[in-house]
């Protein structure tokens, strides 16, 4: 924590008598010795005006003087709770540093001291001391006459939130002129400096910046906000667009950064009263359309959820419409106030021309934030003014707080009260009661109090929640829409106080020790932050945003508590790690999306309008800082920090792929050509930004050495597969401080990277740079110096016609390999069968799996029936006498039969043709010709009799998975992991769906990701070729991946499996996330988990209805980005994707189960490890309570 050290100057001359005036201010000097570059400077920035209120474009620069000395000088009231911090300031480009740690918190001192004096030591840690010499005393006061000087909690830069108090003046924040009062007329309607810059503009950003330019007055801005919101949107209700911006450029003009003047007219509140009305209805619309269920979290749910957000906060910078504010003569206090004859003259004709002629010609927050100063003015010393006066003006400051929505909570419960039935006014009366013993007890609060207020307030919330729920009608009349407008109020007013509660409530936990107190305490010690955890989560989903996400991980929560040994289990605390991550995940996600709304719009406008670059840098960081999901993510990583402690000091590096790396360090957003550009043709290691699992890594080149991805992704996924066999070493780490601390400082230099089994680490390298050796331009083409590394397998392509082949009579060369050993896996499972059949009368139960599980990695059978009966003859126990595996039977269209299509419909010579172009062209030309090449093929036409057998082939009804089986994948150099297309749940009857995904599968080879793959392996593109193998689609409960050797030790002893529920394809494209990650010695059969699933959502076939057993949720339906992700094409059926609630998935709750599962899975990898000879990747899944598998491949 940094120092502080205060002193009080001594004055050089005391009073002699003891009621001598106490001074209304105190000089406040503040000092800070650091030598920083030329053209850099520091200032103060604190949550004081006079600090500029946490804005470093308010704050006070700091001077310099010799011996690299900073020094600057404030005003404060004395008894002032102070915090504040230094920054560091580029006055080239305006960035900013903070200094790091906690907030300084100072209060100024009460006893009659003048003078203060703080010295800050930058980043360091002391104790704090204080002295200062009293007015009227002698010199040294006491230790009570201390200023109290402390640290509050730590937040890696930036302010933290000052939580002591719930109500803050309204005026706080503000960036506008300094009020001038005035004793007559004297307002001005120029606008001084103004600037409207509309070049480029476009949308609701041109709208305003048009409209601000020909309005000066508040009541002009909020017209051409009603026009933007309500006039000009369909259906009165605006989009996202026009919402933000309104949003940006109100929040710009109640704080004063973008100026009011009068308009020279004389317009009452009145009428800026009537446009909120308006204004109001559209917000509540688009609000009620942003709660409508169906939302998935994809990117449309997430805009949709983004506009709700929005519209609530926009609700807060517009005036009041109840009934005092829209007669036709409101606000009518003042004038009576300005024409009281126990005022001074002075004060009167201020009051008079300053507001009353102000505020009832062209109201603004300016009129505000006089009337707050005026009211702080005629408190300070009590008995200066009549009391009546002073008490009159605080009912006037109280009812301009309302008109301008600037009133605290406390006051909107109490007027909404009354309309209460019992039960619900008796929770607000229980919450109040709650506030007010947390209240009282200030700074000496403890956690049960603040837990007891965070409690009732969000009570509160979801009871106003539940209230606004119905919708608002047409023809509502106005008195209930002013109702409902309270209602609304205080539903955000109570979100902004559980933000309050929560950074109290953090700062006490690392008052106590933070993670390391929760990690060496017992289920007790988490108890309250969990619960904390859990209303903060609800306070998201009443915003709107994701809420059965919202739910599905507060159960999870819930459950995981209530199970206990959080401390003493290793599995249980990797178990709550899931779900913190998961929570985690959706944080980032809502923070992603307010960045989203606010960034380039705040650019555009605050540009345009000539604001300070600073102001328009921050904003959209400053409205997540002060949203309640900033403080639920630091709850959130907190917790995760004692999770972690608990399952073993857990490396926050993951480890993918094993060895080291050394290259230049580069960033960019995505595995794609282009990528490595800014290696400048030097060897690279990529720091990754997000990753959807369709990336080909051998594509980029030998010029990438090693990846550095910031989210998770399944270690045995498609994208892991494919960085194994190339040999990149491959690392997650979604800890973006630790990043922050280790990584970015190297981007631009040379590195090592280094990863293993335990862990990873990143350093600069001091060895010479290594040559990139070529890679992969942007434009897609494949740099010099690239050997053919792959060779494609000899094929036998059907000629005359086409024919069906039944799957257990493909071969590689017929088939491809992976038709191939889909054939084998079936054969295989019947001989597993028969002999376990033929022997179950004599097994014990349960022998198959675990006798497999004994059998030595070394033992040898000479034939599959030998080798089967070797893993299912033996006798054993911990098994079940079901078959050991079954394997789903199909049939093939052989190589060739796309050719013969082709011909068939007289496309052969623009097949060549296009085929040329692919193999030659670069850049859009190649994007061009893929796409050509993919609706050519697509279009093709299957003879019926052909489809008819395909049909017929399998029962009446069934659905159908098309598979692509190609003689370029699974090739040294070339794993194709992934790269080509199956499409799922095609109708066996429904012969154009099943022709549609023949097709779909077979252009798959000529995407552009394929294309750049082959051509980066110097595979040419004529001797690409694609068989389609069809079986019956399985609507699995778990399915997995599993590595029969370690798949970074290599250890062929150890097993390694990752599950999921729903479908594979899950596990096999990289969603972000993680599954059940199972670690099984083989000799032993020992089973420990090293992970818990907690992806967000389940893939399953559409129409599936999993049972209570799978632990998924309700659907919400499928969308576009879940039938890509699946790998849908034209023919293939959709997929549904459906919330997972862990707490009811057998595999999070049941260590007996994970013990089985794993068992299970080691029996079948050590049995096709012998069938095929040698380390397999295996997927299947779990479905109608046997074990299938689909595939098995060499594992890379």
């Amino acid at each position: 924590m940094p120092q502080v050290v205060a002193a009080a100057q001594q004055q050089e001359h005391h009073s002699q008598t003891s009621d001598a005036a106490q001074p209304t201010a105190v000089a406040v000097t503040f000092k800070l010795q650091r030598k920083i570059k030329y053209g850099q400077s520091h200032a103060v920035v604190g949550n004081h005006p006079s600090l500029g209120k946490w804005k470093v474009s308010r704050a006070p620069q700091m001077g310099w003087s010799e011996g690299d000395t900073w020094q600057t000088e404030v005003s404060l009231p004395p008894g002032t709770a102070l915090e504040f911090k230094c920054v560091r300031i580029s006055n080239e480009g305006g960035e900013v540093k903070w200094e790091e740690g906690p907030n300084h918190v100072l209060t100024v001192p009460s006893n009659g001291v003048a003078q203060l004096a703080v010295e800050i030591d930058w980043g360091s840690q002391a104790e704090a001391t204080a002295q200062q010499a009293q007015q009227g005393a002698s010199q040294g006061a006491g230790p009570e006459g201390g200023a109290d000087v402390s640290s509050e909690t730590a937040n890696n830069g930036g302010p933290t939130v000052s939580s002591s108090f719930e109500e803050r003046l309204p005026t706080e924040g503000w960036q506008g002129r300094k009020t001038r009062f005035m004793q007559n007329n004297e307002h001005s309607r120029e606008r001084e400096g103004g600037v409207w810059n509309t070049e480029g503009l476009q949308g609701s950003v041109l709208a305003l910046v048009e409209g601000d330019r020909d309005n000066g007055s508040w009541l002009g801005k909020l017209a051409v906000l009603k026009r933007l919101l309500v006039d000009s949107a369909p259906r009165q209700r605006p989009d996202l667009d026009a919402v933000a911006s309104a949003y940006i450029y109100t929040q710009w003009i109640s704080t004063g950064a973008i100026p009011c003047v009068e308009s020279g007219g004389h317009q009452r509140p009145n009428r800026h009263a009537e446009l909120s009305r308006l204004m109001f209805r559209s917000l509540e619309w688009v609000i009620e359309d942003a709660g409508k269920p169906g939302g998935s979290g994809d990117s449309d749910s997430n805009s949709r959820a983004a506009v709700g957000l929005v519209a609530r906060r926009l609700h807060t910078r517009l005036p009041s419409f109840t009934e005092q504010f829209t007669q036709s003569v409101p606000l009518t206090r003042i004038r009576d106030i300005a024409h009281r004859n126990d005022i001074p003259q002075d004060l009167k004709r201020e009051l008079k021309h300053t507001i009353q002629n102000k505020l009832h010609r062209n109201a603004g927050p300016e009129d505000l934030v006089a009337t707050e100063e005026v009211l702080q003015r005629i408190t300070a010393q009590p008995g200066q003014y009549s009391q009546a006066f002073v008490e009159e003006f605080k009912k006037f400051t109280a009812e301009l707080r309302d008109f301008f929505n600037a009133g605290s909570l406390s006051d909107m419960l109490a007027e909404i009260k009354p309309l209460l039935d019992e039960p619900s006014g008796q929770l607000v009366d229980r919450f109040l009661g709650a506030k007010g013993t947390l209240d009282a007890s200030g700074q000496g609060a403890n956690q049960n109090q603040l837990m007891d207020a965070l409690h009732g307030v969000t009570s509160v919330r979801a009871l106003l929640a539940s209230s606004l729920s119905s919708g608002l009608r047409n023809d509502a009349p106005d008195k209930a829409m002013a109702m409902r407008q309270r209602y609304r109020l205080c539903e955000v007013r109570t979100e902004d106080y559980a933000f309050v509660l929560l950074s109290r409530f953090i700062n006490m936990l690392e008052e106590k020790g933070g993670a390391g107190a929760l990690a060496g305490g017992n289920d007790g010690t988490w108890a309250l932050p969990l619960g904390a955890l859990v209303l903060g989560l609800r306070h998201v989903g009443l915003g709107g945003f994701q809420l059965g996400e919202c739910m599905a991980v507060e159960r999870e929560l819930t459950a995981w508590q209530k199970a206990g040994q959080l401390v003493e289990s290793k599995d249980n605390a990797l178990r709550l790690r899931a779900t913190l991550l998961r929570l985690q995940r959706l944080t980032e996600t809502y923070c992603a999306v307010l960045v989203e709304a606010y960034a380039q719009r705040a650019k555009q406008l605050g540009t345009a309008l000539g604001l300070d670059p600073y102001l328009v840098t921050v904003f959209p960081e400053a409205e997540i800082r002060a949203s309640v999901v900033f403080q639920l993510s630091k709850l959130c990583t907190m917790l995760l920090r004692a999770t972690g402690m608990v399952a073993g000091g857990l490396d926050d590096w993951e480890v993918i792929v094993g060895g080291e790396a050394r290259g230049v360090l580069i960033e960019a957003k995505a595995l794609e050509p282009g990528c490595l550009d800014a290696a400048h043709g030097k060897a690279a290691v990529v720091l990754v930004r997000e990753a959807t699992g369709d990336e080909e890594v051998s594509a980029l080149g030998s010029g990438l050495k090693g990846v550095i991805l910031r989210q998770a992704i399944p270690h045995l996924s498609h994208l892991g597969v494919r960085a194994r066999q190339e040999q990149v070493p491959f690392v997650c780490c979604e800890d973006e401080q630790l990043l922050a601390e280790t990584a970015e400082p190297l981007l631009g230099k040379q590195v090592l990277l280094k990863a293993g089994t335990e862990g990873a680490s990143i350093c600069e390298d001091s060895g010479p740079p290594e040559a990139g050796n070529g890679g992969s331009s942007s434009n897609g083409a494949s740099q010099p110096g690239i050997a053919p590394v792959a060779k494609p397998s000899s094929i036998e392509k059907v000629t005359g016609a086409m024919r069906v082949v039944p799957l257990e009579d493909a071969t590689s060369a017929t088939c491809g390999a992976k038709a191939a050993a889909c054939g084998e896996l079936v054969r295989l499972a019947k001989q597993c069968h028969e002999i376990l059949s033929s022997s179950s009368s004599q097994q014990q139960p349960g022998g198959a799996s675990a006798a497999a599980g004994r059998q030595g990695s070394g033992s040898t059978a000479g034939s599959s029936k030998g080798r089967a009966a070797a893993a299912v003859g033996n006798e054993g126990n911990g098994g079940t006498p079901a078959a050991l595996f079954q394997a789903p039977e199909g049939v093939c269209l052989p190589f060739g039969c796309m050719e013969l299509a082709i011909k068939s419909d007289g496309k052969s010579d623009e097949f060549e043709g296009l085929l040329r172009r692919v193999e030659s062209e670069a850049g859009q030309a190649l994007e061009e010709a893929c796409h050509r090449l993919q609706q050519l093929v697509k279009g093709l036409r299957i003879p019926q009799q052909v489809l008819q057998q395909l049909s017929g082939s399998f029962n009446p009804g069934a659905t159908l998975i098309v598979r692509s089986s190609s003689n370029v994948e699974d090739l040294a150099g070339m794993s194709g992991a992934g790269l080509y297309d199956s499409i799922p749940n095609v109708p066996s009857g429904d012969l154009g769906a099943l022709q549609a995904a023949i097709c779909g599968v077979w252009a798959s080879l000529y995407t552009r990701r394929a294309v750049l793959s082959r051509k980066t392996a110097g595979v040419a593109q004529g001797s690409a070729s694609m068989a389609v193998a069809v079986q019956p689609m399985l609507a699995p409960e778990l399915s997995f991946v599993l590595h029969t050797a370690h798949p970074i030790s290599r250890d062929p002893d150890v097993l390694e499996a990752e599950l999921a529920p729903g479908l594979g394809e899950t596990l096999a494209a990289g969603t972000r996330g993680s599954g059940w990650r199972l670690e099984i010695q083989k000799p032993s059969g020992a089973v420990a988990t090293r992970s818990f699933a907690n992806f967000t959502r389940a893939l399953l076939p559409a129409g599936a209805r999993p049972g209570a057993e799978n632990g998924t949720g309700a659907q919400e339906g499928g969308s576009d980005e879940a039938q890509a992700q699946a790998g849908t094409a034209s023919g293939g059926g959709s997929v549904q994707l459906q919330l997972v609630d862990y707490s009811q998935q057998p595999m999070s709750v049941s260590e007996e189960v994970r013990g089985a599962v794993g068992r299970r899975l080691t029996a079948v990898g050590r049995l096709l490890e012998h069938e095929f000879g040698g380390a397999q990747d295996v997927e299947g899944c779990f479905a109608g309570g046997e074990l299938w598998v689909v595939q098995s491949r060499p594992q890379p």
